[in-house]
């Protein structure tokens, strides 16, 4: 793992001295100035490390693994505490470090996080590591669209009691290996009931299928981030500010719902 807050020795360097240094250690060719362009490093190439701010730092990680070339590389968390603008590029610089052929492992907390970095998901377990399913259940959409007529409740399940919620209650529910999760606020909560089932229940009180895993509750929506042409993700009201895929197939759906 490479990481330039606790590395230790190098502070002094331009970003420019700390790839030739690291260019001297590896055999692997390569271009200097694309992976410059492709890091959007450009800017501070000549510029000490110790004056960096965190978004580029993260970026001169990869870049020195660009340079050093390693069959596998393992990053921990790789998007926390970096800004919106920070997490477009550094996901455009992950993207170029496996094309040149980098094997890339990631964690992270939080499954959405995940999503952003990764198609191939792993959870772990005590017995070892889950694969985490993301096939889709396949939505109703044959019925009629449905107003609010009633009071609802969605009843999860904690230990040996039963604990019932209002929809606007809840932020969003994730599923993972046909599991649902339902989030109100900080906290977790599991359901009986298949992403589906709710989506249909809840569909009626402003929740939207925004991803294949995930039903979001419209009222929560603060920001919408394109960090590529094909990447969107939604971020929440709440502290942290919960950050969710939008699929590219339902973001015209959720301008006709919300009108942008």
């Amino acid at each position: 793992m490479a990481n330039l807050t606790t590395d230790a020795g190098y502070p002094q360097l331009t970003v420019s001295q700390y790839a030739h240094l690291f260019l001297k250690l590896s055999a692997h060719p390569i271009d200097l100035a694309a992976a410059q362009e492709a890091l959007a490093l450009h800017e501070v190439w000549q510029l000490p490390l110790k004056r960096l701010s965190q978004d580029q730092q993260q970026r001169v990680v990869l870049l020195r693994l660009v340079v050093l070339h390693p069959d596998l590389a393992f990053l921990e968390n790789p998007l926390n505490e970096l800004s919106d603008d920070g997490i477009q590029l550094y996901l455009q610089g992950l993207a170029y470090l496996r094309q040149s052929g980098v094997t890339v492992i990631c964690t992270a907390p939080y499954l959405e996080e995940l999503l952003l970095v990764s198609d191939t998901i792993y959870r772990y377990r005590p017995t070892g590591l889950e694969s985490v399913d993301l096939k889709p259940d396949t939505p109703d959409t044959t019925g009629p669209a449905i107003q609010p007529t009633q009071v609802f409740k969605i009843a999860c399940k904690q230990d040996d009691k039963t604990i019932f919620f209002s929809p606007d209650e809840i932020d969003f529910i994730e599923s993972i290996n046909s599991i649902s999760t339902v989030h109100v606020g900080n906290d977790t909560f599991s359901s009986t009931l298949t992403l589906t089932e709710l989506e249909a229940k809840l569909q009626r009180f402003g929740f939207f299928r925004c991803h294949r895993s995930y039903l979001v509750n419209l009222q929560r929506i603060a920001e919408l981030i394109s960090y590529s042409r094909n990447s969107y993700t939604l971020i929440l009201k709440g502290h942290p500010a919960p950050k969710l895929p939008l699929s590219r197939t339902r973001l015209e759906e959720l301008r006709t719902l919300i009108s942008f």
